[in-house]
């Protein structure tokens, strides 16, 4: 942990009323929790380079998503944070050694980037949340949340405090993440051909069967039922699940009870695991359609203009569900049976059971013939 001392950077943190964004020259934007949030803070960092578009904008992330944001257009540089204090010396002397004028940060579940930037000397800091109390008095603003907003609009507060702009058009709201159609196309060609699968006329289904926390799943047993029926539904579809590596087995088991119902799986492919980071948007570009539960692909799959079909019981999806495009990202959700819900620490996470196969079934052939031709004509799909 960083021990920070009250006097070390006192002189240096200035509170929000002296902020001249007129000389700041580089700002460094955090945003190192997880895939979702970052994409999350994305219009954030979109919105500040249109405001500054002469300043140097730096990036910190995770460590590990660090090849899903590389891309970003509207940064000059990215950078790696391990989490939790790991390199958390690193992290200081980077903030110490750049001569940021400006940083701000998109979440409020680490403390170190915030001891972090003042221990550099970084005169104005900003950061969303209601956490960790304690680094209050290190910031020259704290913007809270606001339950009643999305994600993204939470976030976007943060810039209309420092800029004292409005940024309500839905414009506003939209993620940015990059993608080559080009490596999409060629990647999935290379994985249908390796599967003895046919490249023409094929409709890619996506499934992402995982999450961050179980009590946000939908049953293995549901997805695999879902993808029975898909399979039965046209000889055209071809169902791809995706995860982590650590996903991998589950996704096996999802492809055996497959086989069971149909006597094949040949038309299941389980590429949990198998995709770069660097690829993943590309990869989730390529599909004609993923269903996911409410977790990082599904947004990066808004993110890159892939429809989808997302689901929710626990979480809710008027703060992290799709904002835009709405008519190409179908919801499906449930109320809560549990109040008040205790999400990750819940002991029987059956909710998402509420859910069934029959409208996901549904919601799907439907979303299907809705954007038949769109894959073809707008991301130089496959068909």
């Amino acid at each position: 942990m960083l021990r920070v001392s009250e006097h070390y950077g006192r002189q240096s943190l200035q509170p929000v009323e002296n902020l001249d964004t007129r000389v700041v020259r580089k700002i460094l934007v955090v945003s190192c929790t997880a895939i979702g949030d970052t994409l999350f803070a994305t219009p954030c960092i979109r919105a500040v380079r249109h405001l500054l578009p002469d300043a140097e904008i730096d990036l910190l992330v995770r460590e590990k998503f660090l090849d899903l944001f590389i891309k970003n257009p509207w940064i000059d540089s990215i950078s790696g944070y391990k989490g939790r204090y790991r390199g958390g010396l690193g992290l200081l002397w980077q903030m110490k050694t750049q001569g940021y004028d400006l940083c701000l940060i998109f979440h409020d579940s680490d403390p170190c980037p915030v001891q972090a930037a003042f221990l550099a000397g970084i005169p104005f800091i900003f950061r969303i949340g209601q956490r960790d109390e304690k680094v209050a008095r290190w910031l020259s603003a704290r913007i809270p949340y606001d339950q009643k907003k999305h994600a993204i609009d939470q976030r976007l507060e943060v810039v209309r405090k420092v800029f004292g702009i409005r940024l309500d058009s839905p414009e506003h709201m939209k993620m940015d993440l990059y993608a080559d159609p080009g490596e999409g196309r060629r990647l999935w060609q290379a994985i249908l051909i390796k599967a003895g699968l046919p490249v023409t006329g094929t409709r890619i289904i996506g499934m992402q069967f995982a999450a961050s926390g179980s009590y946000k799943e939908w049953p293995p047993e549901s997805f695999a039922s879902l993808a029975h029926g898909l399979l039965q539904a046209s000889k055209k579809h071809v169902i791809c699940l995706t995860g982590s590596p650590r996903d991998r087995t589950q996704g096996e088991k999802i492809r055996g009870m497959v086989r069971d119902m149909a006597g094949s799986s040949r038309r299941v492919l389980n590429l949990a695991g198998k995709i770069k980071l660097s690829r993943f948007s590309s990869f989730i570009q390529g599909m004609d359609l993923l269903v996911s539960n409410d977790t990082g692909p599904l947004h990066v799959a808004i993110a890159v203009e892939t429809p989808t079909v997302s689901l929710f019981v626990p979480s809710n999806a008027m703060a992290t569900g799709p904002v835009q495009d709405p008519a190409f990202h179908r919801v499906i959700t449930k109320p809560k049976p549990c109040t008040p819900c205790v999400e990750k620490y819940c002991k029987s996470p059956d909710c998402m059971r509420l859910i069934t196969v029959e409208e996901v079934m549904e919601t799907v052939m439907d979303s299907l013939s809705r954007i038949h031709g769109r894959h073809n004509v707008n991301k130089g799909g496959l068909s």
